[in-house]
C-alpha cells in the first residue's frame, strides 16, 4: 500500500470517528487487530457493541466507497467480531456491522455517510 493511500485511509478513519462521536458513540478501538485480520473502529452505543467497516476513496474514483466489500469481507467481519465479544467478555451486548464510506471531494469537502447495520 503506498504512503498516500494509507494517508487517505487514515483521513477516512479519523471522520468516520468523529461522526461517530457526534452521534455519541464511545469509540472503544481503532484498528483492532489479530492474525485473522483487521476491524477499523469498534464502538458502543446503547446495547449495541458496532463494528465498522470505514472505506474512503478521493474525489478522483467514481465509484462508492461500499462497492468495494465483497462477500468475503463481510464473512471475515463477522468472523472477527465474534472473535472480539469472545476475546474481551463483550457478551451483554448486541453486535452491529456497520460501514462508514468517506468520499473526498475535489474542493476538499468530505462526505461521510453512515450505514447502520449494513452487513
Amino acid at each position: 500500500m503506498t504512503k498516500a493511500r494509507q494517508q487517505t485511509g487514515q483521513l477516512g478513519e479519523q471522520l468516520a470517528c468523529e461522526l461517530l462521536k457526534q452521534k455519541k458513540y464511545r469509540i472503544l478501538e481503532r484498528n483492532f487487530r489479530c492474525k485473522f485480520g483487521e476491524i477499523d473502529i469498534i464502538a458502543q452505543i446503547e446495547e449495541y457493541l458496532v463494528f465498522c467497516e470505514v472505506k474512503t476513496r478521493s474525489g478522483q474514483d467514481h465509484i462508492h466507497p461500499t462497492a468495494s466489500i465483497t462477500a468475503k469481507k463481510i464473512k471475515k467481519l463477522h468472523q472477527l467480531g465474534l472473535l472480539y465479544i469472545q476475546q474481551k467478555h463483550y457478551y451483554q451486548f448486541q453486535p452491529r456491522f456497520d460501514v462508514i464510506s468517506v468520499q473526498l471531494t475535489r474542493d476538499g469537502t468530505p462526505i461521510v455517510e453512515h450505514f447502520i447495520n449494513a452487513l
